[in-house]
């Protein structure tokens, strides 16, 4: 079923802003979807299925949602976000993120100290920055949840703030860190914050970028199974893809390396049979035995890739 004009757009590639492109997989829209329906789709905890049709661009191979749902529906409902669901897996997201970031400043020689400081674009309620400050960086974070900046500035005391990054005022270079976990895939103009992120990184600055690799193994052998075929992942790279958009701006891509998240094992699971039913007899089994709250520590084909200004 297709969706009225007024809900959704059709879009060239990101990458190359070409506008033909091979079917993967058709559109599955329910029959009489709403836009206030459409409106609950987009929230950080997002386990609905990819209903837009994905399709890989004939020029350079990404694969990405078109024709998808209208930007300005998507950023409406990122903007009203209310998800103490997701917020509730802020203290394992803490330990992934002090676990990722010390692997990166290990690799990189990089000596934490309150100078160096962060920007984290999309930084839901400030699990990494969080994880950073006890580190030893500084840092502000933009999100536009405006319910889970609150969340983050409360608990932790962060500099969180509301709206999307070309809401707020920064210096040139201000930065030496530049960050965007699980975000870029959910942008709908991902080049434009690559080239913002670029102006406001300083030369011997760091861009972390972490996402689906929908060229990963797991992605491969799960295919329609594969539990980022989400409707809030507009574009899915792959390292391949990504090293050019990251080129495209302005950056040298200079490690991949895969990414291991801890959460809790009820909440993932809950996620999964979300998106496959069978999953659900999982889940109520581990419900049954009581270790819902046990950490699990999983890889779905995440990869997190760090990249240089040129």
């Amino acid at each position: 079923m297709s969706l009225d004009t007024d809900l959704v757009e059709k879009v060239p590639c990101p990458l190359c802003a070409q506008d033909t492109y091979d079917v993967i997989r058709p559109a599955r829209y329910p029959q009489g979807v709403t836009r206030e329906e459409l409106l609950k789709l987009y929230s950080s905890s997002s386990d609905h299925a990819l209903m837009d049709q994905l399709v890989r661009c004939s020029s350079c191979s990404l694969v990405y949602l078109n024709p998808r749902i209208k930007a300005s529906i998507i950023m409406d409902s990122y903007a009203s976000a209310v998800d103490p669901v997701f917020f509730e897996q802020n203290a394992m997201r803490i330990k992934t993120f002090d676990r990722a970031l010390r692997r990166v400043l290990k690799k990189w020689s990089i000596t934490p100290q309150s100078s160096h400081r962060i920007l984290d674009i999309g930084c839901a309620g400030g699990a990494f920055l969080k994880a950073a400050a006890d580190l030893g960086f500084s840092g502000v974070g933009v999100e536009p949840s405006a319910w889970l900046c609150e969340q983050g500035k409360i608990l932790y005391g962060l500099d969180l703030r509301p709206g999307d990054l070309t809401r707020h005022v920064f210096l040139p270079e201000s930065f030496f860190m530049v960050t965007l976990w699980d975000v870029l895939e959910h942008l709908t103009q991902p080049g434009d914050i690559l080239d913002r992120a670029h102006g406001l990184l300083s030369n011997d600055g760091y861009l972390i970028v972490n996402l689906p690799n929908y060229n990963s193994l797991v992605s491969r052998l799960l295919g329609s199974h594969w539990p980022f075929l989400l409707n809030v992942h507009l574009t899915y790279f792959t390292p391949k893809t990504l090293g050019l958009m990251l080129k495209q701006h302005g950056f040298q891509m200079m490690s991949v390396t895969p990414f291991f998240q801890t959460l809790e094992l009820g909440y993932v699971l809950k996620r999964a049979a979300n998106i496959w039913r069978p999953l659900a007899v999982l889940q109520k089994l581990v419900d049954g035995l009581g270790i819902g709250r046990w950490p699990f520590n999983y890889n779905m084909g995440q990869m997190t890739v760090v990249a240089r200004k040129v």
